[in-house]
Parts: structure tokens; sequence; C-alpha cells
């Protein structure tokens, strides 16, 4: 032991003093234990607590600062244990993706024109497939002609070449057959039916043979067919034919 002894972190008895409230003993009289020689407990962990108490409390100011307010208010209610209820009238966030943007389509500003054929001579059906080739319409019109055959095609609207937009309507003339002749009605001939083969007019005057000795005043070349009763008296033999001789 050292001749003295020094406590450097002056707690304790200090050398040379007698303990507080202790009187000094006597010899042959009971004495206390001394007091332990090891340091008492330390107190930082008191202080350490402290300072993690404060960082925490730190923290939860800092994070406070950070959350947006509706977090906020969910923070302070969990930390009261009380509800708030949300004082904004928002509606709640949309889950429906916006629809696509539409791309408009170009439109041509000039409409694509078709070339008129020249119908003319065709058949109406060749006519239509070519119209039809071609996007274009049609109308049929008929004339009655007999300088072609009935189904060609007379004419047409739009002149052969012709540059016209899809869909238009080319007019064609159709030949149709002519009607036919009316019959016509003629007078009555008056001819006497006994010479079958020529027409002989009654009430005209007399026949005679041509190149006969007869003096008319009207004559037939013969031979000709003759039947009775012969009222010009062409038949003289009465062979059935007159004028047979000269």
């Amino acid at each position: 032991m050292p001749e003295r002894w020094v406590n450097p972190h002056s707690w304790g008895q200090q050398p040379g003093q007698p303990p507080p409230d202790q009187r000094p003993s006597r010899p042959g009289e009971w004495e206390p234990p001394p007091p332990p020689s090891g340091p008492p407990p330390n107190p930082l962990w008191r202080r350490k607590g402290l300072w993690v108490v404060a960082g925490i409390v730190g923290v939860l100011l800092l994070l406070a600062g950070l959350l947006p307010k509706s977090d906020q208010a969910a923070t302070r209610t969990a930390a009261t244990g009380t509800t708030v209820e949300p004082t904004s009238s928002a509606p709640p966030p949309s889950t429906t993706a916006p629809p696509p943007p539409t791309t408009a389509t170009p439109t041509s500003m000039t409409a694509v024109k078709a070339a008129v054929p020249n119908l003319v001579g065709m058949t109406a059906g060749q006519a239509r497939a070519a119209l039809s080739r071609r996007g274009l319409r049609w109308t049929i019109g008929y004339k009655a002609t007999g300088r072609v055959a009935p189904g060609t095609v007379l004419s047409q609207s739009r002149k052969a070449g012709q540059g016209v937009p899809a869909g238009t309507v080319v007019g064609l003339v159709v030949a149709k057959a002519p009607p036919p002749p009316p019959p016509t009605t003629s007078a009555p001939k008056n001819c006497d039916p006994a010479y079958p083969d020529v027409c002989l007019h009654d009430g005209i005057g007399d026949y005679d043979c041509a190149g006969g000795s007869g003096n008319g005043p009207n004559y037939v070349d013969g031979p000709i067919r003759v039947l009775p009763p012969d009222p010009f008296d062409l038949d003289r033999d009465g062979d059935g034919t007159g004028c047979d001789s000269s």
C-alpha cells in the first residue's frame, strides 16, 4: 500500500478522515465494515437513455414534417388512438386509363378518277361489265332501230376517255328491234274470179287478147288460165286457156 492513497474520482471517504456520523472506535468495540473498495455504479446509462428518447422524438417530428397532411392525420390518429375523418372532399383518384389518342386519317382532297371506256358498239352486257370494273354506274334507255342488232349500245352520255369520280352514272342508249309495220288495208281490186292468174277488172269494159282482132278497150297478154263462165270470151276453144294463140 502506498503511504498516501489518492481518490481520483473524489468519492468515498478521504484518507485520514473518519466516516461521517461515526465516532472513532476504541479498542475492544465493534467496528462497522469498511465501505466497498470498488467504484460506485455508473449513472451514465441514465443519460444515454435520455439521449435515445430525445433522438426518437426528433425523428418522429422530422417524419411528421415530411409526410403529407393526410399521412400526418393518420400518424396523429395512430398516435392518439382516435379516428379523424378527412376534411377534404376531393374525389378519389381514378384508376381508369385515359383513352389512347386517336389519329385522324388524312383524307385526300382529290377524288380518284376513272376513265370512261368507249361503249358504243358493245352489247348492253359488255358495257355494264366494263363500267362495273371501273367503279362506275349506268342507266339504260332504248331506241328502236333496224340499223344495228338489238341490244347494241348506240350512244353514251359520257365521252370516252373522260376522267370522272368513282360512282359516276353513265347513260347508255341501246338499240331495240323496231315494231312490225302495221298491216296495210288496200281497197278491193274488183278482179273477176274467172281469171285467177291475172286481175281483170269488172265494170271497165271488155277485155281482148293482145295482138288479136278484138277492139278492146282493154287487152291482156296470154296465155292465161280461164275458168267458166269466161265473161270476156277469152277461151274460145274451151280448153281452159285463153289468149294462147294469136
